[in-house]
């Protein structure tokens, strides 16, 4: 149900919002989605906030309740001082007016103990904000996934931020929130694709059980710097689910590098025993969309096996954020892996 009210701004005008009463979490109000371009549309992403320091945009992050955002650890690490926080919520081009924009300051934040900064892992944190926000169609919290939950390689998902449009390419005024649609991309193959080409050892795991990836084996699109904690989203039945947090990558959008993330059903527990508000908005769900295959040519019910052991390493791997954690097991493939030349040489859209 909605709800029009008067609020009255700091310079004395007021303006009109629509405060939603009883909102469920991951469902867009906003009805006039554009989506597949690279700017997104206003209230798309509701949950979607933007941090600052002193006024300046640094990372993303998830709205999970009236109280709380979850980011990544490495945005928020123990020498930044939360007084010089602001969280902005409703926000849509970072150098203009929003009319449907608010910031409000952090009380406390809250960094897994797990992590002790690049190659640690548990790249999570949370931030209480100092005041209960109200909910609008441009301010909504996203689904948090139960434990339990699978998010099925090949699903096409979608990550939001404003971050460099391209490595070392700073987004362009007026500073418009970016979309992209990636496939997911599980841990055991997106620590195979980390391996090619690289001096990093066969036998040290980069992308472990508690991340996911998502992007192209050709790259092209990805997040990338300054995207940092926002969110990753996959849809079903309407309902939109935090499948993780941009965490960290190679450049931007290279072959064989798609973008890392902290998986977030490895969090949820934590997540709600720190801020138990959100437990309302933890929901189990079935993706049953149709997979983007990652083979060639190969449907979901080819015979799997576990991926070849890495060739030669002749590349210097270089995080842009933050990697760490525990070694995954082979999971179930929705494609199978020929040999090394097939997935190395693919073209994919």
């Amino acid at each position: 149900m909605a709800v029009t009210a008067l609020l009255l701004l700091s310079l004395g005008l007021c303006k009109s919002v629509t405060i939603v009463s009883g909102a469920s979490c991951g469902e867009v109000q906003i009805q006039s989605r554009i989506m597949g371009g690279e700017a997104a549309q206003p209230g798309e992403w509701p949950w979607q906030v933007s941090l600052r320091n002193n006024g300046k945009h640094f990372c993303g992050g998830s709205l999970i309740s009236n109280t709380w955002v979850v980011t990544a650890a490495h945005c928020v690490p123990n020498s930044v001082d939360i007084s010089t926080l602001k969280v902005y919520l409703g926000s849509y081009n970072l150098t203009q007016s929003n009319p449907e924009e608010i910031s409000v300051g952090v009380k406390r934040k809250i960094v897994n103990p797990l992590f002790a900064g690049e190659g640690t892992g548990s790249d999570i944190s949370l931030l209480q904000l100092a005041t209960a926000i109200n909910f609008t169609s441009y301010i909504l919290p996203v689904c948090l996934p139960n434990p339990g939950v699978h998010f099925p390689t090949g699903l096409q998902c979608w990550v939001t931020g404003w971050g460099n449009i391209r490595y070392g390419v700073n987004l362009p005024n007026p500073g418009t929130l970016q979309e992209v649609e990636v496939p997911l991309i599980d841990a055991a193959i997106c620590d195979y694709l980390y391996h090619i080409k690289s001096s990093t050892r066969a036998s040290k795991t980069v992308v472990t059980s508690q991340m996911i990836c998502a992007g192209y084996v050709a790259g092209g699109k990805d997040s990338c710097q300054g995207d940092s904690g926002g969110p990753l989203v996959c849809a079903e039945g309407g309902r939109w689910f935090l499948a993780g947090l941009v965490s960290f990558g190679e450049q931007c959008g290279i072959q064989n590098r798609p973008g890392v993330y902290t998986l977030m059903t490895s969090f949820t527990d934590w997540v709600t025993e720190q801020a138990p508000e959100s437990n309302v908005n933890v929901q189990s769900v079935n993706f049953t969309s149709s997979l983007y295959s990652l083979s060639l040519g190969l449907s979901s019910s080819a015979p799997r096996r576990s991926p070849p052991s890495p060739p030669g390493v002749d590349h210097q791997f270089r995080t842009r954020r933050v990697a760490g954690g525990t070694r995954v097991s082979h999971d179930t493939f929705s494609y199978d892996l020929l040999d090394f030349n097939d997935i190395y040489n693919m073209r994919i859209k």
